[in-house]
Formats: C-alpha cells, sequence, structure tokens
C-alpha cells in the first residue's frame, strides 16, 4: 500500500492538531516513519498501518491510500476500516512527549 499525496497526509494530520510524534504515539509507531510517510520518504506501508492512520485522522483509507498492482485489502481489514472510521476514537488531549514537568 501506498501514500496517494504525502502532502495530504501532513494536511489531515494538521486539521486533527497532532504533531507528528503524537500521531506516532497514536498508530504504535516512530515519529520518523509519520516522517517519511508525509514527505514520501517511505514508499510502502502496511495494511495495518494505513487503517490506524485513517481512523486516526478520520478519513476513509482509501482517501489517503491506494492499493499498489497485485495488493487487496483483506476482508477483516476492509471491515475494520468501515466501522473504525463510523467509531473514531476520541481526540488525544495534548500528548506530551517530552521529559520532564
Amino acid at each position: 500500500m501506498k501514500v496517494k499525496d504525502p502532502a495530504m497526509l501532513r494536511r489531515w494530520r494538521r486539521q486533527e492538531n497532532l504533531s507528528q510524534a503524537q500521531l506516532a504515539f497514536l498508530v504504535n509507531r516512530s515519529q520518523t516513519t509519520i516522517h517519511l510517510l508525509e514527505t514520501g520518504g517511505m514508499c510502502r506501508l502496511s495494511e495495518g498501518l494505513a487503517i490506524a492512520l485513517a481512523v486516526r485522522l478520520k478519513r476513509p483509507w482509501d482517501e489517503l491510500f491506494e492499493l499498489e498492482e497485485n495488493e487487496r485489502l483483506s476482508r477483516g481489514a476492509r471491515r475494520r476500516a468501515r466501522l473504525d472510521t463510523a467509531q473514531a476514537p476520541p481526540p488525544v488531549a495534548s500528548v506530551s512527549l517530552e521529559g520532564g514537568p
């Protein structure tokens, strides 16, 4: 799977008022991964990550990502994507990943 438009991914993240670090935390990845996706430096991503990002950004997965040739979204993933975007988790209050008070 690949990102349709890396710049759009960044805009949608910002619309949700999330930093790269916050989004990375929410989808259990590193900030570097989010940065690479938003700048086009990461060519492919897993189905699980694509769906997790779509849910956290409150967008249908197919607005953000596209299947590559010979790739098909699994039945379970399609069902999870429909359910998860319909019941997106509430926004996270400010998440600080920096140490100290």
